[in-house]
């Protein structure tokens, strides 16, 4: 645009000194050139030389793809003479732009009329002091050479100056200086070198949607650009080599999800640009507590459009590569707040559109939730991935734990499908846990793009060999539990926002058995999970399961059943729970401990029925039946005893038996929930005392 202002005023020039008509204007619809593209201009001269106005009015300016529009310049002090046009106090707008304070001097040495000099300024906005932006051009015979130098040049004016985008990411800064110094070179085909050294201070940046942003940002940029030799721009109009370093020293920046503060992070490339393809040949991206990056690709230079790219980096340290990037991709789930160690590293290929290939490479990392609910250690893997073949691969766990269960060593094999459709397939895989193992098999994940629900999706199937209950008590850091704990797990799967179990899942446990069916838990990595589900228990030994807790000794079965357990965020919002005994002929004792701890479920009203004066001589008693409900609703639990014996005050849970026997009665059928647990929990308070008589035989 300068160098068509040049030829505009110079072949305005003679005109312009000779003129004694109050007004000359010249105009024309359309300029074109190889990289340019003007339209509507219109130049107007008022007064007579030599103080004269100038107005320059250019309705649109295309160039390489970027267009400027409604451009003005005006000049009220337009000085000529035969060896000088002179501007000592213009204006410059773009559009409804405020307008930036513009001189210039374009002279024409009488001596060496075929040499041209241009100086064109851009002062700082008013009441700013000093600095601005100056431009210095000298053409010749053979080409021309200029100087584009800033002193303090405000990054606001810079930005006026840009083409308007409807997606533009623009700085928004008003604070933001720009130093530094760029050289222009060209021949009679014309540009050909470009030199620049810049320094960009306190720069601030945002779009509308606020999704990027910036904040004091200082960079330090070296790039020198040069056409290439022998090259004629006709037949090919860009073909340039470059290169360019680039540091960060200081500034935020937001692009979501990423958050990236400086800390000497610093880019460094060369390679081409050759008819609108731009093409990086070698780049290295340094980040500071991450690694490098070695870094290759081609892009369009109009429209920001990928063609291919290669990117290279072996040895990433996977404590900064997790908090800085893998990190913000995490948020909601059960990996958003990781310690992390250990080494990585990544090779990516992304050709004509499509990734041909990735490979992930995992050695001696470790994960720690900070929350302390899973750690894994040593974790080994090289994970390759291609887009046109299935791929192999293997991962090693050293060992860790899953809430407080130890866990491994585990080897992962895996059957991988592709890249570009993402899914893998685990045969079969063992995980030692304490003195059993879990068994998991036909394991398969496959990632959905499309549909209401994109994200992965994966079903498994497994069992669970027998562990020992005291070793699983001890190591949960719960009340120790006799027995062993078994179970087959039947097919499971998650179909993007709801883990499911088709069948039921069964549990062998103090010695009886536990059914779950209709499982289903909705977001279970989210935020507030909930789930559903129906139990039943059957044939449970009472010795097993009273005898883990302070709550008193009792020999029997008992069955449970529950319907409609609905949790949320893990807490029981509504159930309906009735435990019974177990049908058989067996032992049917129960100790006076656990007398007062069944009696607390009723309140303080509860009462059992014996002989006090027996109270101090029997440490336990016969029973014939034992039964207890709860219906929970709106955080209160209604209670029952054992239908077939109605009471007219309260509800029976313990009917005699035997000798001696005891009845326990409860009076309060509606208990607030977070009571009961809490009674629960003091089942040993001396404060439950019940009433004991003895039944008649």
């Amino acid at each position: 645009m300068t160098k068509f202002l040049i030829r505009i005023l110079t072949a305005f020039f003679p005109a312009v000194v000779s003129a004694q008509a109050a007004s000359l204007t010249f105009s024309a619809e359309d300029i074109r050139g190889p990289f340019s593209n003007i339209k509507g201009i219109r130049i107007t001269l008022a007064g007579a030389p030599p103080a004269s106005s100038l107005r320059m009015k250019l309705s649109e300016v295309a160039i390489q793809g970027k267009t400027w529009h409604n451009l003005h310049f005006s000049c009220d002090r337009f000085r000529t003479s035969r060896e000088e046009i002179n501007c000592d106090s213009g204006a410059l707008r773009l559009s409804e732009s405020a307008p930036l304070p513009v001189s210039f001097r374009l002279s024409v040495p009488g001596r060496t009329p075929d040499v041209k000099i241009l100086d064109v300024r851009i002062r700082n906005s008013a009441g700013k002091t000093g600095g601005g932006w100056k431009l210095s051009l000298r053409t010749g015979r053979a080409g021309w050479e200029g100087t584009l130098a800033a002193a303090n040049g405000e990054v606001a004016q810079f930005v006026q100056l840009l083409p308007v985008s409807e997606n533009a990411v623009l700085p928004s800064s008003t604070k933001g200086k720009i130093n530094g110094k760029a050289k222009l070179r060209a021949d009679l085909e014309g540009l050909a070198d470009i030199d620049a050294h810049l320094a960009v201070e306190g720069v601030a940046f945002s779009d509308v949607s606020g999704l990027h942003a910036g904040e004091n940002i200082s960079v330090i940029l070296d790039a020198k650009a040069r056409r290439t030799p022998g090259q004629i721009p006709s037949q090919n109009p860009r073909l340039w080599e470059w290169q360019a370093d680039a540091q960060w020293p200081q500034g935020e920046v937001f692009w979501q999800p990423l958050y990236f503060a400086a800390q000497g992070h610093r880019f460094s490339g060369r390679g081409e640009l050759d008819d609108g393809i731009l093409r990086l040949s070698a780049g290295k991206l340094s980040l500071a507590e991450i690694g490098e990056i070695d870094l290759s690709g081609s892009m369009g230079w109009g429209t920001s459009r990928l063609h291919d790219f290669a990117l290279d980096a072996p040895d990433l340290e996977m404590a900064g590569l997790y908090s800085q990037i893998v990190k913000p991709f995490l948020v909601n789930t059960s990996f958003s707040a990781l310690k992390t160690v250990g080494q990585a590293g990544v090779k990516w290929r992304f050709r004509n559109g499509v990734s041909e290939m990735l490979d992930v490479d995992l050695r001696d990392v470790s994960l720690e939730d900070e929350g302390g609910r899973f750690a894994l250690r040593d974790i080994n893997t090289r994970i390759p991935l291609r887009a046109d073949a299935p791929t192999q691969a293997a991962i090693t766990i050293g060992g860790g734990h899953v809430s407080r269960l130890p866990v491994g060593p585990v080897h992962i094999p895996l059957e991988i499908t592709g890249l570009n459709e993402p899914g893998f397939r685990i045969p079969r895989m063992e995980a030692p846990l304490l003195d059993g193992k879990l068994t998991l098999e036909n394991f398969s994940a496959i990632r959905q793009a499309q549909g209401s629900l994109p994200g992965w999706r994966w079903q498994f199937s497994g069992d669970l060999s027998s562990i020992s209950m005291e070793q699983l008590t001890r190591a949960l850091g719960i009340q120790p539990m006799r027995g062993t704990l078994s179970g087959k797990i039947p097919g499971v799967t998650f179909d993007g926002s709801a883990v499911e179990v088709q069948g039921a899942l069964l549990l062998n446990v103090f010695d009886g058995t536990v059914l779950v069916w209709n499982l289903k838990a909705l977001e279970p990595f989210g935020s507030a999970p909930s789930l559903m589900a129906d139990v039943d228990m059957r044939n449970l030994d009472l010795d097993l399961l009273t005898g883990a807790f302070s709550f008193g000794n009792m020999e029997g079965r008992i069955d449970v059943a529950v319907r409609d357990l609905e949790l949320f965020d893990w807490k029981p919002v509504k159930f309906d729970a009735r435990l019974m005994s177990s049908p058989g002929d067996y032992s049917r004792r129960i100790s006076q401990r656990a007398v007062q701890s069944i009696s607390s479920l009723g309140g303080l009203g509860a009462a059992a029925a014996i002989q006090r004066s027996f109270l101090h001589v029997f440490d336990e008693f016969g029973y014939s039946q034992i039964a207890w409900s709860c219906t929970l609703r709106n955080g209160v639990c209604n209670m029952g005893g054992i239908e077939s014996e109605p009471l007219p005050h309260g509800y029976l849970i313990v009917k005699g038996g035997g000798i001696p026997a005891i009845t326990v009665i409860g009076y309060n059928r509606r208990v607030d929930w977070r009571e009961l647990v809490s009674r629960l929990q003091r089942i040993t308070d001396a404060n439950a005392k019940p009433v004991l008589q003895q039944d008649k035989q």
